[in-house]
């Protein structure tokens, strides 16, 4: 960089996959009662991967190491987060930083798979899972126990390796991991330490929600889902903070579990698997252009 020149904002290119594709309640997602009685509704498992103008990754969330859910029925379409971002020319011993948005087995399986990556997480979470595992471990780990219904113990093993490792960084709060990507605390909402990213691109900032919003219904009517393991109250002030992000439109939202992402959002299918394109940053080649098999821009979607 020349001498007192301007240094150069903050642009990432963000990408979500879908990993794996099960069937849920409308209302697990929605909320209940406004959307009860609406029968199932397909739900992707999503990771997201961020790429900074100058080439850094940064990867939010691993997925699951299998494709079994919490009902017992297999999730379609499954392929493991390592294997899936190396279809599209990510290496993944190239990811350097990784978030978990949460604890969840959804989220925060297949850890062993990148194996140099720092780990980002809230104190918070993993606190509170600790407590829940010394009360309840002793006579319940399954799925059929509403306290393990979405947690593999045994992803704890994973993160506590990393942690003797010195990979794993615990964070109290808001704050930023890299330049233009800030960690937001939503602290006793979907589960204890719950986070979401707000990610700045040259077209303004994004809310990458994780699971502090399923769908963008849930933002849209301020209406929490019908599955979270904290505080519906809090959860609404998140929504609020992830509202004043997105844009009343929400056109900047990527919410954790809605199909609809691959409507709102430039989206094409790769192997099987759908991914969205939800910016791209200045230099970046795009991902929809080299590996689509059925492409669509979002405003042709809407």
């Amino acid at each position: 960089m020349k001498a007192n020149s301007p240094e150069r904002a903050p642009d990432w290119s963000i990408w979500s996959f879908a990993y794996a594709t099960g069937n849920l309640p409308h209302d697990f997602l929605s909320g209940s009662p406004v959307a009860s009685n609406r029968g199932l509704v397909p739900v992707p498992m999503i990771v997201s991967l961020l790429r900074s103008a100058g080439d850094e990754l940064v990867l939010v969330d691993t997925g699951f190491s299998d494709g079994a859910s919490m009902t017992g029925r297999r999730f379609d379409d499954f392929v493991r987060s390592d294997a899936l971002i190396a279809r599209f020319g990510f290496d993944p011993a190239d990811i350097r930083k990784l978030v978990l948005t949460h604890m969840h087995f959804d989220h925060a399986g297949n850890l062993d798979a990148f194996p140099n990556a720092r780990i980002y997480l809230q104190r918070a979470e993993y606190e509170g899972w600790c407590q829940v595992i010394a009360e309840f471990g002793e006579t319940a780990t399954g799925k059929d126990h509403w306290a393990f219904s979405s947690l593999n113990p045994a992803d704890f093993s994973a993160l506590e390796r990393a942690m003797a490792e010195g990979r794993v960084e615990f964070l109290d709060g808001d704050a930023e991991i890299a330049p233009g990507v800030t960690c937001r605390l939503a602290g006793d909402t979907h589960t204890f330490g719950s986070q979401w990213l707000e990610i700045e691109t040259r077209r303004g900032p994004y809310a990458l929600a994780g699971d502090c919003c399923y769908t963008f219904e849930n933002l849209e009517r301020m209406w929490p889902p019908g599955y979270i393991q904290g505080n519906t109250w809090n959860m609404i002030r998140a929504f609020q903070r992830m509202k004043a992000v997105a844009g009343d439109d929400l056109a900047r939202l990527v919410p954790g579990h809605d199909i609809q992402l691959f409507t709102r959002h430039p989206s094409a299918t790769y192997l099987g698997n759908p991914y969205i394109e939800v910016a791209l940053a200045e230099g970046h080649a795009s991902l929809l252009d080299r590996f689509a098999t059925a492409s669509r821009p979002a405003e042709e979607a809407l």
